[in-house]
């Protein structure tokens, strides 16, 4: 047809598809208009997740890590993954780190804060989940659960007022170096 160009391009790796349709001869070159279209659209446009869908069947020992843990008192949740890797995030939001099966029980970090970082299931005599270890952090079901290991103990009084911390920690007076004279 006279006076009209068209085209219709898609991209099935980045599910996009564009058509240019312009009522011109000559001096556009829709082809290229279409391709500009697809690859600015992929590059700055983030892409639709694929709805949630149960997994179809998980590994009882993977169940026993799902759900929520702490870190002291900041709660994150471990999820399970359609490919068989764990997805640890804070339940605030933010990027989570995606850890992978070593084959010998533990995890490793794939990204994020945690990246490189071994995670270690620790279980109790009778087999249940005690705690996890990652990268020396100690996660656990409950905040500061005193039936786990804290790093650096707990004083079995609680938090006291008045140690040499409160007071500054230097010196025998409490008093700030250079500061207080």
């Amino acid at each position: 047809m006279p006076g009209f160009v068209a085209t219709v391009w898609v991209s099935p790796d980045d599910a996009l598809g564009a058509v240019v349709m312009a009522n011109v001869t000559a001096g556009l070159s829709a082809g290229t208009l279409a391709a500009d279209l697809l690859q600015t659209v992929a590059e700055r446009e983030p892409r639709i997740p694929a709805p949630w869908r149960p997994l179809p069947s998980i590994d009882p020992q993977l169940l026993d890590l799902a759900g929520p843990w702490y870190r002291g008192p900041a709660p994150y949740v471990l999820r399970p993954q359609a490919d068989g890797f764990m997805e640890l995030a804070a339940m605030s939001g933010g990027n989570g780190t995606r850890l992978r099966p070593t084959g010998d029980g533990d995890w490793e970090g794939l990204n994020g804060y945690f990246a490189g970082e071994r995670l270690r299931v620790h279980r109790d005599a009778d087999g249940t989940v005690s705690h996890l270890d990652l990268g020396t952090f100690v996660f656990t079901r409950q905040p500061y659960d005193p039936a786990t290991p804290v790093p650096g103990g707990v004083d079995p009084a609680g938090w006291q007022a008045g140690s040499t911390l409160d007071q500054g920690g230097v010196g025998d007076d409490g008093g700030r170096p250079g500061v207080d004279g």
